[in-house]
């Protein structure tokens, strides 16, 4: 089935190609294979979007078109005779890869200030405070009426 331009986004969603490129990673792989309702279930649990399996369809038919990256359709003949089809398998490209290389690179550059500022300024306050509570804690117990004293 021949598609065209007018089938796909204008603009696809990246929250998709870093979805694929985290189980690649996870399984140290340049491709991987998860069905379209994992694909779904994945978008929805860490971004908070939800989006039906033909929306996906059409975000993925976008990024394919941009470059980012190969998708092959797996399937196999049964043992009956039947085509068994399987989840589609998806390649990263290069520029998928160096996109996502210099993107975990930026967040490393961002985030590490705001760590240090986080270990310099809050723990400090934080063990303060969890001090403080533990103080008030014990004076309470020790001014509670002593029937109360005992009964705990």
């Amino acid at each position: 089935m021949k598609h065209s331009a007018n089938d796909y986004v204008r603009n696809p969603a990246f929250i998709i190609l870093d979805m694929l490129a985290r189980i690649c990673a996870r399984h140290e792989k340049l491709y991987c294979y998860p069905s379209h309702l994992t694909l779904v279930e994945l978008i929805h649990k860490f971004s908070g979007r939800s989006m039906s399996t033909r929306t996906l369809c059409r975000h993925l038919g976008a990024l394919e078109r941009d470059g980012w990256l190969c998708r092959q359709p797996r399937h196999r003949q049964g043992p009956t005779g039947e085509l068994e089809l399987h989840s589609t398998l998806y390649m990263l490209t290069r520029r998928a890869v160096k996109f996502c290389r210099s993107l975990g690179t930026k967040l490393w550059t961002f985030s590490l200030p705001a760590a240090k500022a986080l270990i310099h300024n809050a723990l400090p306050l934080l063990a303060e405070s969890l001090t403080r509570d533990s103080k008030s804690t014990t004076n309470r117990a020790a001014q509670a009426p002593p029937s109360w004293r005992a009964t705990r």
